[in-house]
């Protein structure tokens, strides 16, 4: 999209937060999934399972790597806690978009963009 920097800080205007106005969550989540429109206009459900993944998947092997190879016996453990932080992280993101649907009134893309913008994506 060409007006991606225009409707990030248009969208930044109306108080939506900086990192919400991304397609992506982060640089991982860039290379898995590939977003057409930002965080704010995604699905609060969809984006609590994908992030929730890709969060957990990353601490998990950041543990692993530094801490949790000296100690494999707590692998049940080890696992669980994965399983927490990407719920923990992705019910986060999930509820701060809920947050921001509220704070725009609308929530979709493409009614966004058309009442914003003469061509709507």
């Amino acid at each position: 999209m060409k007006n991606i920097a225009f409707i990030q800080q248009h969208l930044v205007e109306k108080g939506v937060p900086k990192d919400l106005t991304k397609l992506n969550a982060n640089l991982w989540s860039k290379l898995i999934f590939s977003e057409t429109k930002p965080l704010v206009f995604q699905s609060p459900v969809q984006v609590f399972f994908k992030q929730g993944i890709v969060f957990g998947l990353i601490w998990g092997l950041f543990m692993w790597l530094f801490l949790w190879r000296v100690e494999p016996g707590n692998w049940l453990i080890q696992l669980v806690s994965t399983i927490c932080f990407g719920c923990i992280m992705g019910g986060v993101l999930s509820y701060r978009i809920t947050k921001a649907h509220k704070k725009l009134g609308n929530t979709s893309w493409e009614n966004w963009c058309s009442a914003n913008y003469k061509s709507a994506p």
